[in-house]
């Protein structure tokens, strides 16, 4: 019993510890409206149980045949499902030259989104719970294990979550995710010139990620 409570205890630290070491940034608007922001790695229980990618995550044939690792929270708690062992779940090899550009990108022009939408539908309101833009997904994956030279698919996911103003920690999140269709090519077009297509492509789907917060910040942002 005592090992099982320090394995919850664990896992409940894995999910809730990056949100609450991150200091929160206030968004106004000129109406004096305002939302406290956090750009963090997404939590794993909003994330299909996977851990967030902090860093580009490169997945090839060879991590499915040797089973170098699962990027799932159970593989840390060891309640893992026979679901995990998916190549979407495998953790591959983590490239440290490439941080995922959504804090650093993506983020401060959301921040810039919002600032508009406080300051054309809020009228003076602050917001009491914060706006969590959580980092999830950004990984090359290989699409054909038995291919010779297979093709690699670039994923991206960003999952945007709020409580509710009436809420507590408790409450359930009011969540949005954005997931752009996958471009595909060879292992190595993605790795050229320091993974060159890689960073073109990913700022292509977070400009669409943009455009999808935009859509979903009347849900989000809900009084």
């Amino acid at each position: 019993m005592k090992a099982k409570l320090l394995t919850v205890v664990a896992s409940m630290a894995i999910l809730t510890g990056c949100a609450t070491s991150v200091k929160p940034d206030t968004v106004k608007a000129a109406n004096g409206s305002s939302v406290d922001i956090l750009s963090v790695p997404a939590l794993a229980d909003l994330n299909k149980n996977r851990i967030a990618d902090n860093k580009l995550r490169e997945v090839t044939p060879t991590h499915a045949a040797t089973g170098m690792g699962l990027a799932v929270l159970g593989a840390l708690t060891g309640n893992i499902n026979s679901g995990d062992f998916d190549k979407e779940n495998y953790k591959g090899n983590t490239i440290d030259a490439l941080t995922n550009p959504t804090d650093a990108w993506f983020t401060p022009k959301a921040k810039q989104n919002i600032s508009q939408w406080l300051a054309a539908n809020a009228n003076g309101y602050t917001y009491k719970q914060p706006l969590y833009i959580g980092h999830a997904t950004w990984a090359l994956i290989y699409n054909d294990a038995t291919a010779a030279d297979p093709s690699y698919q670039l994923k991206y996911k960003v999952i945007f979550y709020k409580r509710p103003e009436g809420g507590n920690i408790f409450s359930a999140f009011t969540v949005a995710e954005c997931s752009p269709t996958p471009v595909e090519a060879k292992l190595s077009d993605w790795r050229m010139n320091n993974y060159a297509k890689v960073s073109t492509e990913t700022e292509k789907y977070m400009n669409s990620c943009l455009l999808e917060l935009n859509n979903q910040l009347l849900r989000l942002l809900k009084k």
